[in-house]
């Protein structure tokens, strides 16, 4: 008798991060069963699992049922040879870890997936700090094969001392899930987006800063875009320093918002900023932006110069506001002055970006870890 392959995917949750939507966009194109077990729930969870073909189970002690504990016992109990757990963050690799030691008996396969670069306790929970740690010294036989999304995440973790053996870089996938067009704005009106969460990470203060200059030096038109959690009117000390800075007229704050509104967003701006100082592996929102032409000016962390090539900019973490500003101008002059040059540069841009990181190539990587 055939018994059928599975995929249980471990993750702390389905919230709006790289790590969590990446999952989703490849598991429809995973062959076998995909079930999905969270650590934690969200209120976007169920949503964002809604019409894929994925079973669904939540260990959250404040959200799980009687139904979802059952279910998982049921499933841990049945695990076999043909069965795979991919797991997804430090904490989710430390409980898949810790299954596969009560279960020592059973012969199913853990995959790690890592998608940050090394994290030190100041810039990430205590919990996935401890985590990492644990994994690195006690647990590297327990997995088949670490997953890296990013050349420099993989050789940081090896100096931490994962396993070379083991571990392995597939960059992210993605698709595109809106039409490429513009703003049907005034011609020499310019729309400048950043995605990413309200946190120091981010580097906020930096981005306001370059925004400031940019307006003053140069007086003119443009929007700033700004998505991700925190960003809303709720956020006082974010529309004081906007405010501070005279720039909060140029500003749109959209709050945390789905893919699909993001990419929507991307499709209809000119160029993207991510300046983070620290943890970016593969930073998503620079290769999405790049699907729709979107040039990227960004800080050089992670694989973010491999991400960008020659499509956009790549800056030094400690680089200045003024040096960002300039650069802003820089595309600017070319949408304005050399329109011609400007699409021929957005069409290569959205091509190299499409053939690279197609989600079809990175599930195709996925598939043949788990059946070697």
């Amino acid at each position: 008798m055939n018994i059928k392959k599975r995929n249980i995917h471990i993750i702390p949750s389905l919230g709006y991060g790289g790590a969590e939507s990446f999952l989703l966009r490849l598991i429809p194109l995973m062959d076998e069963e995909n079930i999905v077990i969270t650590l934690y729930h969200t209120q976007y969870d169920k949503e964002r699992i809604k019409n894929k073909k994925v079973e669904y189970i939540t260990l959250d002690p404040a959200r799980t049922s009687i139904k979802d504990i059952k279910t998982f016992l049921e499933l841990i109990f049945s695990l076999n040879v043909n069965d795979t757990i991919l797991s997804w963050l430090y904490i989710a690799d430390l409980f898949a870890s810790f299954l596969k030691i009560l279960l020592f008996w059973k012969k199913f396969k853990i995959i790690w997936n890592i998608r940050n670069t090394v994290i030190s306790i100041n810039e990430y929970s205590l919990f996935a700090f401890i985590a990492f740690n644990i994994l690195r010294i006690f647990l590297m036989k327990i997995p088949k094969s670490i997953i890296f999304n990013s050349k420099e995440s993989m050789l940081q973790h090896l100096k931490k001392g994962y396993s070379k053996e083991k571990s392995l870089v597939i960059y992210n996938g993605f698709t595109r899930y809106a039409p490429i067009k513009k703003f049907k704005n005034k011609k020499d009106d310019f729309n400048i987006i950043y995605v990413a969460r309200y946190h120091p990470q981010k580097n906020y203060k930096l981005l306001f800063k370059s925004i400031e200059i940019f307006k003053q030096k140069y007086s003119l038109n443009f929007k700033l875009h700004l998505v991700g959690k925190g960003l809303n009117t709720k956020n006082k000390i974010l529309i004081k320093n906007l405010k501070n800075l005279n720039i909060y007229e140029n500003a749109i704050l959209y709050d945390l918002i789905n893919p699909i509104s993001v990419h929507k967003l991307f499709s209809k701006s000119d160029i993207s900023l991510l300046l983070s100082t620290y943890g970016e592996s593969f930073p998503n929102v620079i290769a999405e932006a790049m699907l729709y032409g979107t040039f990227p000016i960004a800080t050089n962390v992670g694989d973010t110069k491999s991400i960008i090539e020659s499509f956009g900019d790549t800056v030094s973490k400690n680089t200045s506001a003024e040096r960002i500003a300039t650069l802003i101008f820089k595309y600017y002059l070319l949408k304005n002055k050399n329109f011609v040059e400007w699409e021929k540069k957005k069409k290569e841009c959205q091509d190299f970006a499409n053939n690279r990181f197609s989600i079809e190539s990175s599930a195709n990587k996925f598939k043949e870890i788990i059946y070697s």
